[in-house]
């Protein structure tokens, strides 16, 4: 036996002792999972990946030659999802990532791993990814539209659907705010072993102690700096607020079903 594959047994058996359960944690862009995945990489760290947004961007860019970034920013979802399965074929003990809901990665390997996410309320999210996106310029989610145009493009209107796409598991070319993916989505995300809500980490950490056997400490990470030319979800206009609402609907009735008595 060589020195590599010593280290390797070695880290092995110190997993299993420390955090033996696996774990997927589907991360929702704007609900908090930075300080969720960071706080799960830590603990799992000699056996952790992630697939981040704007590198599986590049690459899948790169590899396609292509050039249409609206396209391409659906498109790339099943990069993301080929990725997750090689990190769970690869047996990597915690896998935090940016990809939607897999049914056929669920299906293989929901005996032997965890697979949980993070929500946010989805007004406050959808103004929030508004604020991240429209301060990046130089990548390739950026927007350019000030916010009452940017309420009328179609880009809004897939911001309002995240929780449809990302966990409805459908081809791109399938209505995310119809009332089928809805349903789907719903679930799919009631098959997850765990969804918490920003708004009450203290009840997600409990969630994750009992589902993975060990204690899970959250920071507060990722925050969008702070500008004068933010939008506040606690400064919206009526007229904002109801086209706001009708924009989110799909991702308000995900919502709502899941935390009705919550």
């Amino acid at each position: 036996m060589d020195l590599i594959e010593r280290v390797r047994q070695l880290n092995q058996s110190l997993l299993d002792r420390v955090a033996p359960q696996r774990v997927v944690f589907h991360h929702v862009p704007k609900c908090g999972g930075t300080s969720v995945a960071r706080a799960l990489r830590r603990r799992y760290l000699t056996s952790q990946a992630t697939v981040r947004p704007e590198p599986s961007f590049r690459a899948y860019q790169t590899f396609t030659g292509r050039a249409d970034t609206e396209g391409m920013a659906s498109d790339v979802d099943d990069l993301r999802k080929q990725m997750m399965l090689y990190l769970l074929h690869d047996d990597v003990r915690c896998v935090s990532l940016h990809a939607p809901f897999s049914g056929r990665a669920f299906d293989q390997f929901n005996s032997s791993y965890k697979f949980i996410t993070i929500l946010r309320e989805p007004i406050s999210r959808f103004v929030s990814h508004y604020n991240w996106s429209s301060h990046r310029p130089e990548a390739h989610g950026y927007i350019k539209e000030d916010f009452d145009t940017f309420l009328e493009t179609e880009r809004a209107q897939s911001l309002g659907s995240e929780f449809v796409e990302f966990f409805a598991d459908l081809p791109c070319s399938y209505d995310k705010r119809g009332a089928e993916a809805i349903k789907t989505a719903i679930a799919n995300l009631r098959r997850l072993d765990a969804v918490g809500r920003l708004d009450n980490l203290p009840a997600f950490s409990r969630d994750l102690q009992s589902v993975l056997g060990i204690k899970i400490n959250f920071g507060h990470e990722n925050r969008t700096h702070r500008g004068a030319n933010l939008v506040s979800a606690n400064a919206l206009t009526d007229r904002q607020k109801a086209i706001i609402h009708d924009i989110c609907a799909p991702d308000i009735a995900v919502w709502e079903s899941l935390f009705r008595e919550s």
